[in-house]
């Protein structure tokens, strides 16, 4: 059994609580159980970004320890400064993650599973990393962003997805000209990050001996 999970690639690890967060938390109706299950789900997404960092990325090692740290002292003490140190932390590793990933992706040799699993990881923490933004955004200015219904975790995990992925329904409204700005420019970045990432892939396959 050890040895099975050894094989497994500690990335899939990431991809799975990525799902968790932004996919099956939201779904619970319960608020207090889901603010918990978020915040699970969220230490074991950093927790995995960890376990695959290597010995060069020891300030971001150190990024994401006080990310996991404010989390859970939010979560006894719920200050607003501890919450906005949260929301900036998470940002900054989750940004850097993901330009790791990328980095990965563009100078691997091959294309085997875990460069698929990183493609995917990538592309799933820009939702996440809009998430964070908008978070505080509203932090700052709570009317930034227009919603039709009341605003939650989850809606704001919902307007961030449907904004990388152009969709859009119109029911969450970005009013403030930052939000606007953010929306266009991960719109934007998103689509980039598609087209670009899957050329590298095909790259690679059709330049393969």
């Amino acid at each position: 059994m050890q040895k099975l999970i050894r094989k497994v690639p500690k990335n899939i690890y990431l991809l799975i609580s990525i799902i968790l967060f932004a996919f099956v938390v939201p779904i619970f109706g319960n608020a207090e159980i889901k603010y918990l299950l978020f915040e699970i789900s969220y230490t074991i997404m950093l927790l995995s970004i960890f376990s695959i960092l290597d010995k060069k990325t020891s300030g971001l090692k150190s990024i994401l320890l006080l990310s996991i740290s404010t989390i859970w002292i939010n979560s006894f003490f719920d200050n607003s400064i501890i919450q906005y140190a949260t929301y900036t932390f998470s940002t900054l590793v989750l940004i850097i993650t993901t330009g790791l990933m990328i980095n990965q992706i563009i100078y691997s040799r091959n294309v085997n599973a875990k460069i698929i699993i990183d493609t995917i990881c990538g592309y799933l923490l820009l939702g996440i990393i809009l998430f964070f933004l908008n978070s505080i955004i509203l932090w700052n200015n709570p009317d930034a962003i227009k919603f039709s219904q009341v605003h939650t975790t989850g809606n704001v995990i919902y307007y961030s997805y449907i904004t990388i992925t152009t969709i859009g329904f119109g029911e969450i409204v970005p009013v403030s000209s930052v939000a606007r700005s953010l929306s266009i420019l991960f719109g934007v970045i998103s689509q980039l990050y598609l087209a670009l990432i899957i050329a590298f892939i095909l790259s690679k396959f059709t330049n393969k001996d």
